[in-house]
Parts: structure tokens; C-alpha cells; sequence
């Protein structure tokens, strides 16, 4: 097993009664480990944040170069696609 390090951690009221009720649902053992899930999931959310960002960097870049090089772009077509990437990353949280 893993080496683990203790750390003094406060919640409201109501973050420490979903954490005790996470618990009692018996899909976790203890409150550290809901705790530790939940600092796994945030590592995801941030892995996939930058590639996002990175992501908008390379599109910014190839469209600063296709209007450098006089490329002509389908607004209807960026604004569909646009709307496309933002329904995909509406991604509903499931609790416990």
C-alpha cells in the first residue's frame, strides 16, 4: 500500500454531512477515502482542462495562420462547430 500523510482538512456543515452520507451508502469505507476520490477526480478535471487549453491554443494558432495566409472562413460553420464542442463538455456530476 501506498505511504499516506495526514492533513488537517475543514468542511462546512454541509460539505461533512455529504462526505458521512457518501459513506453510509457503503460505496466507501471512510471519509478518506471519499476524500482521496474526490482529489483523483479533481486531478482528471485539471489533466483534461489543460488539454483544453491546449487544445484553444492550436486553434487560435491555425486560424491566425489561415487569416495571415488570406483564408476565408464559414462562420456558420465555426459557430456550429462551436456549439458542438460546448454541448459535449456539459458532462452532468453524479453524486455518491
Amino acid at each position: 500500500m501506498a505511504k499516506r500523510e495526514s492533513i488537517s482538512v475543514s468542511f462546512t456543515p454541509e460539505q461533512a454531512e455529504f462526505l458521512v452520507t457518501c459513506v453510509e451508502t457503503g460505496r466507501y469505507q471512510s471519509l478518506s477515502e471519499v476524500v482521496r476520490e474526490a482529489v483523483r477526480l479533481f486531478e482528471d478535471q485539471q489533466a483534461q482542462r489543460q488539454t483544453q487549453i491546449q487544445r484553444a491554443q492550436h486553434l487560435i494558432e491555425e486560424g491566425a495562420r489561415q487569416l495571415a495566409e488570406g483564408e476565408e472562413l464559414d462562420m456558420d460553420s465555426v459557430l456550429g462547430d462551436l456549439a458542438k464542442k460546448h454541448e459535449r463538455l456539459g458532462d452532468p456530476e453524479e453524486p455518491c
